[in-house]
């Protein structure tokens, strides 16, 4: 047995830094992908090199969620998947607490424009220079952000016994 260490970038994430070197990440493993950690300010630059450099070529956008962090603030998480390749990645970017810009990369990624409107409406993530962040799921009229964890029908729905149910998740 030797005593090597883990290379700083194993497998795809390694790709993704030999062809994008000069844009700062971090990277770790999911339980099926490689994770790119990726501050809000470089999120464009790093999905349009995912996107358009051949070596990667990740052209398709598999899934996009917002998830509330609490007090950690809203994070956003990008699946993508090259077709030519076949290989996938998950992008996260975390956005500070009270400030919940990220860029639209509806520019690249035509499928995003519903995934942003969405993770905008439910949890009021903002996607600077999306084209029409209007309301998807709810009256245009209504402003509240129903999954937030600070949503004022948390509670009542606590209360009605959801917690009794194995949700398959920790409230």
């Amino acid at each position: 047995m030797t005593n090597e260490t883990a290379p700083a970038y194993p497998g795809v994430s390694a790709l993704v830094h030999k062809h994008l070197p000069k844009v700062p990440f971090t990277a770790d493993k999911t339980l099926t992908d490689a994770n790119i950690t990726v501050e809000p300010a470089h999120l464009l630059e790093l999905m349009q090199g995912l996107k358009e450099r051949r070596e990667l070529a990740f052209d398709y956008l598999r899934n996009m969620v917002g998830i509330d962090m609490q007090e950690e603030g809203l994070v956003c998480k990008y699946q993508l998947h090259s077709m030519k390749h076949r290989h996938s990645i998950q992008v996260t970017v975390h956005t500070p607490p009270g400030n919940p810009h990220i860029p639209s990369i509806t520019g690249l990624y035509a499928a995003a424009d519903w995934h942003e409107r969405e993770a905008a409406e439910m949890l009021g993530l903002v996607f600077d220079g999306h084209p029409n962040l209007k309301n998807l799921l709810l009256d245009e009229d209504v402003r509240i952000h129903p999954l937030l964890k600070a949503h004022p029908l948390q509670k009542m729905e606590i209360a009605q016994g959801i917690e009794d149910r194995d949700p398959g998740f920790k409230f």
